[in-house]
C-alpha cells in the first residue's frame, strides 16, 4: 500500500525554492569574503607601506561586499519565513534582495577594469575572482528561486482565503 502524500504541491515547491534561496544567500555571504579581483602580474618593487594594497581584493575590501552581505541576510531571513509563514511577501522581499546581489555583482563583474583602476592599478590584467563569480551566480539563481517562491506562495494567509472564498 502506498502512503498518502503529505502537503500539497505548492508547499513542496515553496520548500524547494526556500532551500535554494537559503543556499544562494549563504553563497553570497561566502563570496563576499572571497577574492573579487585578481591580477596576473604584480609590480616587482612595492614599497612596504603599500603591501597591504596588493591584490587579490575581497568584496569586503572593495566595499561592495558589505551591501551584498546585507542583501544576503535579507534573503536568508526571507527564506526562513517563506517556509514558516508561507506568504508571498517574503518571496517578493527575497526577490528584491537577489536583485541587489545580482546588480552589484554583475556591475562589478563588467566594470572590473574600472574597479581595479580605482584601487590604484596595482598589477596588470585584472580578472574577476572566485568570490565575485560566486556572488553573481547566487544572485541570478536566487532570482529564479524567488520567482518560484512567489508563484508557490499565497498572498493571503489560509484563514483569510477560506473566509472570503
Amino acid at each position: 500500500m502506498s502512503t498518502p502524500p503529505t502537503g500539497d504541491f505548492f508547499e513542496k515547491a515553496r520548500a524547494v525554492a526556500a532551500s535554494i534561496l537559503f543556499a544562494c544567500g549563504a553563497a553570497a555571504v561566502v563570496g563576499s569574503l572571497l577574492d573579487w579581483v585578481t591580477v596576473r602580474a604584480q609590480p616587482p618593487d612595492v614599497p612596504d607601506d603599500q603591501l597591504h594594497r596588493l591584490p587579490p581584493f575581497s568584496g569586503i575590501e572593495i566595499g561592495d561586499g558589505w551591501y551584498v552581505i546585507a542583501a544576503a541576510v535579507v534573503v536568508l531571513v526571507c527564506a526562513f519565513f517563506i517556509v514558516i509563514r508561507g506568504r508571498s511577501r517574503y518571496a517578493w522581499l527575497a526577490f528584491l534582495g537577489c536583485i541587489v546581489i545580482g546588480g552589484i555583482s554583475i556591475s562589478d563583474y563588467r566594470g572590473i577594469e574600472e574597479l581595479h583602476l580605482s584601487l590604484e592599478a596595482i598589477g596588470r590584467d585584472p580578472r574577476p575572482g572566485l568570490g565575485l563569480t560566486l556572488v553573481a551566480a547566487a544572485g541570478l539563481i536566487g532570482l529564479a528561486a524567488s520567482v518560484a517562491a512567489v508563484a508557490a506562495s499565497p498572498s493571503q494567509p489560509n484563514d483569510q482565503r477560506r473566509s472570503t472564498g
